[in-house]
């Protein structure tokens, strides 16, 4: 049985913070990866993809981006049929991943403003 879970980049991030056997994967294409990534990231591509599946523990837990949510779910997949056990698809992708930082600015803005006019 094949098995890997659709997250948030909030969840994503929580993810990396809270655990000491995370990867996050980017598996958009070498252009899209030269022009930013996290730095986190590394880029999992037909060179390195066979090499991963062979020698990384299958604990680990495994975080996969691509550009925009739907190819990373693939590659979650292929992962957990290769008897990976944590498997992750950032919902989303680099774009979601991108904008987490403002989001959660924004949403601090709103709490502000809310609290502001609550005080009057």
């Amino acid at each position: 049985m094949t098995r890997f879970s659709r997250i948030a980049a909030e969840q994503a991030e929580a993810l990396l913070a809270g655990q000491d056997s995370v990867m996050l994967l980017d598996t958009r294409d070498a252009r899209a990866y030269c022009q930013g990534h996290d730095p986190r990231a590394i880029h999992l591509n037909d060179l390195n993809l066979r090499t991963l599946l062979k020698v990384t523990p299958k604990q680990v837990h495994l975080l996969f981006c691509c550009e925009d949510g739907t190819t990373s779910p693939d590659m979650a997949r292929l992962f957990s049929e290769f008897g990976f056990i944590n498997c992750y698809s950032l919902e989303g992708g680099y774009g979601a991943w991108k904008a987490r930082p403002q989001q959660a600015a924004r949403a601090h803005a709103a709490r502000a403003r809310h609290a502001a006019a609550l005080l009057g």
